[in-house]
């Protein structure tokens, strides 16, 4: 039987918009959140082997998730102890950011709907959902400098070709997120206004009274690729794979020391990718059963 005491929020992402900041702040304020009932889970509870999301909680969204020993029953009260919200933040949940063999993706995210459906179903709870998305171009610039970071070496040319600009659909994340049974209410925000909406997605995670214990940390916590930093790594190899390239080209050619972020598009292609993504804010906001947060206005 549900638990009527018990509610549960699921930060979801997306990749690269601002996720690590986000759960970092929150666990900071862990035990603060703690002694208000709010237990939070960020993604280093979730990524050892047998420590996913589906493994804990008994269902697979692929072959590679081993059962947990708990029932999904027991795994919950395992993780709320006396709380009486649950808040899990973990992006990969919905899926890979890139493919792991650099291979095209025509569509981001396309299981998010399907995969909260069955955690929804496992813990025998509705969901509250938060996401951000972000800039098309700028989006998916942070999505092939962090290819590069995993070790894949791949030019943006080809990149561009395996990921384009309309890979990018947020309408089509958000409304299958939206659709999925359990999915009580989905929250949005623009990347772009993280640090200005930064209140608003903490009261509705944890709860107003309990977000005055989340102060955001000071810091950018994952440094992009400079532009000097991406044409270093591709000097070494083409589609081959090295871990180490990006990583020593980063500290070689850091942005904060005054090299340029990469950049792989034109001022044509933003301006395409921007006219995009104001018809997806639209579409997003219009949606029913979505809160979509803005700054406050003044």
């Amino acid at each position: 039987m549900t638990d009527q005491r018990l509610s549960v929020a699921f930060h979801i992402g997306a990749h690269k918009t601002a996720t690590s900041h986000l759960q970092r702040s929150l666990g900071k304020a862990s035990d603060a959140l703690a002694a208000h009932g709010v237990r939070y889970y960020g993604p280093k509870h979730f990524r050892a082997p047998g420590a996913t999301i589906p493994a804990r909680f008994g269902f697979r969204t692929n072959k590679d998730n081993a059962p947990s020993e708990l029932t999904p029953t027991e795994q919950l009260a395992v993780m709320r102890r006396d709380g009486h919200r649950l808040v899990l933040s973990e992006e990969n949940f919905v899926g890979a950011l890139n493919h792991p063999q650099g291979f095209p993706k025509k569509l981001r995210y396309p299981e998010a709907g399907r995969r909260l459906a069955l955690f929804s179903a496992a813990i025998g709870h509705d969901i509250d959902v938060f996401v951000a998305v972000r800039r098309p171009t700028l989006f998916l610039n942070s999505a092939y400098c962090q290819m590069l970071l995993g070790g894949r070496l791949q030019s943006h040319e080809m990149y561009q070709k395996r990921n384009p600009i309309s890979s990018v659909d947020w309408v089509h994340f958000i409304a299958g997120i939206r659709a999925a049974q359990g999915v009580r209410q989905v929250n949005v925000w623009r990347y772009e206004d993280y640090a200005d909406v930064f209140p608003q997605i903490t009261a509705g995670l944890v709860g107003a009274d309990a977000a005055k214990a989340v102060a955001p940390i000071p810091r950018y916590v994952n440094k992009g690729l400079s532009a000097d930093a991406v044409a270093d790594v591709l000097t070494k190899t083409d589609e081959a794979s090295d871990e180490k390239a990006a990583f020593s080209a980063r500290k070689a050619f850091p942005v904060e020391d005054g090299h340029p972020a990469f950049d792989g598009y034109s001022a044509e292609e933003h301006e395409i990718g921007d006219a995009v993504y104001a018809r997806q804010i639209r579409s997003i906001a219009a949606l029913e059963g979505v809160t979509f947060l803005r700054p406050d206005p003044g």
